[in-house]
């Protein structure tokens, strides 16, 4: 974390802090719509990867909404407020509030109004009628972190690619390194991936990688990169796949790129698995070797020799797959070392044998990137991953869930 984001994390803690004592002594007494910023900056804490700031952002919530609940109709009108309100409801507040004091903001044809039925109904889950009722705003002309997560809205509810991808950018102009954009990056991968675009979707994920890796929602980002690379297999460049993969740290590079060998490898794509196993450093040296789980060393092999397994040396690829340590694999992996013996002994002497022997092998399981095998065996590059961005992802969920569903 830099100093300048520390120094505001602290800021915003102290108004936490400050308002939990007044709280407790007298009622609340700051006024909401400054906890609604240091729940901002809070926020971006979090996609920072600061872990404590999770709690400290729960009880942040309870003080806002406690704070609108109790504000008097005179004071909800004024715009400073109204606008807090509306914001407290994008940035994951309790959409019973703002239902509560609806119509304390003014009348129903007020611009204001209107904009708070928009992100009431987004909150109650209705994104037709959100988009609806949010396609003559303008994220750009509202401008700051408001038109930011106006912006964010209205991409999630938008069904048009095209028009998404616009509002996602558009929030992250008016927000770059908040949670607005590290959701927006993430939101726009999968357009990109969609559309069939390569140069976009390695350029945003380079900037996810670069600026986000840290963020609890980083397993989603990995998730997608690793689908996007496979999807768009033959138009992206690799090279600059695995320049978005120098940017993360270690345990998290080795769990992303097995993963990926992977999923290329039960895809039938080969020469992806082939690229990345030429394109990725040769150590000097044992000693200079970074400290990587064995598992994680053992399946990176197995996918890549998987790769050579019809190539002319295919006695020297077999004794490699011999040599592998099956007792580091998980029970998909030795399925799927089995199946690829069979299938390279076929090649080498087709004899009927061996083809019943390809038929008794178990079918290898697709599991979902950094999903728990199906018999909970532990996966010592999954825990490692896990552990690296703070084992939040059970805890977390999607971004539509952090903005909507947070009471």
């Amino acid at each position: 974390m830099s100093v300048r984001r520390a120094i505001t994390a602290l800021a915003a803690c102290g108004v936490v802090l400050a308002a939990m004592q007044s709280g407790a002594a007298s009622g609340l007494e700051t006024e909401p719509y400054k906890l609604v910023r240091s729940l901002q900056r809070i926020q971006d804490e979090i996609a920072d990867g600061d872990k404590s700031a999770l709690g400290m952002q729960l009880e942040l919530v309870k003080l806002i909404d406690q704070g609108f609940r109790n504000m008097n109709a005179a004071e909800l009108r004024e715009p400073k407020n109204a606008r807090a309100l509306i914001a407290y409801a994008m940035a994951g507040g309790n959409p019973d509030t703002l239902q509560t004091r609806l119509a304390d903001l003014g009348g129903r044809d007020d611009e204001i109004v209107r904009l708070a039925i928009a992100i009431l109904v987004y909150q109650k889950g209705a994104g037709r009628t959100a988009e609806a009722r949010l396609k003559d705003v303008d994220p750009m002309k509202i401008g700051g972190l408001f038109g930011a997560y106006l912006g964010l809205v209205r991409g999630l509810v938008t069904k048009d690619d095209e028009s998404a991808r616009k509002d996602f950018d558009a929030a992250r102009l008016l927000a770059p390194g908040t949670l607005v954009e590290e959701a927006a990056l993430r939101r726009l991968m999968t357009i990109h991936k969609r559309r069939q675009d390569p140069h976009s979707f390695l350029r945003v994920a380079s900037r996810y990688a670069r600026r986000y890796i840290a963020s609890p929602y980083a397993v989603q980002f990995a998730a997608e990169f690793v689908d996007g690379v496979i999807v768009l297999d033959g138009q992206v460049d690799i090279e600059g796949v695995l320049e978005v993969v120098e940017f993360m740290p270690e345990p998290y590079r080795s769990a992303v790129v097995v993963r990926l060998m992977r999923k290329a490898t039960v895809e039938g794509r080969s020469g992806l698995v082939r690229h990345l196993a030429e394109l990725m450093p040769e150590e000097a040296d044992e000693s200079s070797k970074p400290d990587v789980d064995p598992q994680i060393d053992a399946r990176q092999a197995l996918y890549a020799q998987i790769s050579e397994v019809i190539s002319e040396n295919i006695e020297t690829v077999m004794a490699d797959l011999e040599a592998i340590d099956r007792s580091v694999l998980s029970d998909g992996d030795r399925e799927l070392l089995d199946a690829v013996l069979a299938i390279a002994k076929a090649v080498m002497d087709p004899e009927p044998t061996v083809t019943a022997s390809i038929g008794s092998t178990p079918t290898p399981r697709r599991e979902s990137i950094f999903k728990a095998p199906e018999d909970d065996t532990p996966d010592n590059g999954l825990s490692d991953f896990d552990e690296f961005v703070g084992g939040t992802r059970d805890k977390l969920g999607d971004i539509d869930e952090m903005l909507g569903n947070l009471k």
